[in-house]
């Protein structure tokens, strides 16, 4: 039986390629959109499209007949659910006509210090990007105004993940397979500045910042910095140092170097408010908000 991991894989091969690959071509484009002849059917004007961004089809002689790659496998081949996932597993994936967009970077931490190409940095609408952060309770809205899909190449292929670009110019990515986070480029803060802000708030990472926002159902209401590493703190030092308030939201992490870190700060002197009491006993906030606990 194949994991979930394993069939939200398969279902990012393209369907433009597969069709392609079984010998049917679009005839039109509507939009976005490619038109076929219905593979599953005979029909005297195209009625099959396909959404190559959202990699869905939709037969329109059959309300039925829509879905992923895998349920067009299914029907195209004849064949159940299983047997379609074993013959898109076994399709060459070399090929250069099929091209498959992975959910990760071969799952490594910085991609291997391999050089890459940011190809797109563009809109959030992917429905398995959309998917992995709603898994992850933040809203649609939430995620699209602060993150975005990043599409990019390396060596080993094309990936694609949701993410942001650091202050420093190089981008954070991630995705439900993925650990961890990649980094893109050196790794560096990210800041949200609000405009004459006399505070900031500081979050290891960006699900932490988005989580607080899905927690007090607010827009930030001062400047927030994404540390991506408390390695990175004292790159955010020149922020911290103008700031009148400091509200930290680090990691309750077993070796307590979120509270080490927010200690320092109050130990240079900065007013500092620690607000991990929020989600204790638990990691993050993140993993506080995934949990289900409600707002006061």
């Amino acid at each position: 039986m194949k994991t979930a991991q394993q069939i939200a894989q398969l279902k990012q091969i393209s369907i433009v390629n597969y069709l392609r690959e079984k010998g049917f071509n679009p005839v039109a484009k509507n939009g976005s959109e490619y038109l076929y002849h219905s593979p599953l059917r005979q029909d005297s004007t195209p009625s099959f499209s396909v959404n190559p961004t959202m990699n869905i089809f939709n037969d329109f002689g059959r309300d039925s007949d829509n879905g992923s790659i895998i349920d067009l496998a299914m029907k195209l081949e004849k064949i159940s659910f299983p047997d379609a996932c074993q013959i898109l597993e076994n399709m060459d994936y070399k090929n250069e006509n099929l091209q498959i967009l992975s959910l990760s970077c071969r799952q490594t931490s910085n991609c291997g210090g391999i050089s890459y190409e940011v190809k797109e940095n563009r809109d959030l609408k992917h429905p398995a990007l959309i998917r992995y952060v709603e898994s992850r309770k933040i809203s649609f809205q939430t995620a699209f105004t602060f993150l975005r899909e990043i599409h990019y190449t390396n060596s080993k292929g094309k990936f694609f993940g949701v993410g942001y670009q650091t202050d420093g110019g190089g981008y954070v990515v991630r995705s439900e397979i993925m650990k961890k986070p990649i980094n893109l480029g050196k790794t560096d803060i990210k800041t949200f500045v609000v405009p004459n802000s006399k505070a900031v708030s500081v979050f290891e990472g960006i699900f932490d910042f988005l989580s607080a926002i899905e927690f007090y159902k607010s827009k930030p209401r001062c400047t927030a910095i994404i540390l991506n590493s408390l390695s990175n703190l004292s790159k955010a030092m020149p922020l911290i140092e103008q700031a009148e308030k400091v509200y930290t939201y680090l990691d309750l992490d077993a070796n307590h170097a979120g509270q080490n870190a927010t200690q320092k700060l109050k130990d240079k002197g900065f007013n500092v408010n620690d607000q991990s009491s929020v989600y204790t006993g638990f990691k993050d906030f993140n993993e506080f908000l995934v949990a289900g606990t409600k707002p006061p």
